[in-house]
């Protein structure tokens, strides 16, 4: 089974990803057998990232 994730969750004063807090959610998903197939970012018109694209991947076994 797969699934797609949005993670947007920012610093307060940053308009960066908090990344302290994508790793913690990578490890969540890890955690309940979910398997990170890949990550992409999403930009905005001016080119920051606003958010990232996580691809899971759980075995059905």
């Amino acid at each position: 089974m797969q699934k797609v994730v949005e993670f947007k969750t920012r610093n307060f004063w940053s308009s960066q990803l908090n990344l302290d807090t994508l790793n913690e959610e990578v490890t969540k998903y890890n955690n309940q057998g979910w398997r990170v197939i890949q990550v992409t970012p999403v930009s905005s018109f001016s080119t920051h990232v606003r958010s990232v694209l996580l691809l899971l991947e759980k075995s059905n076994s």
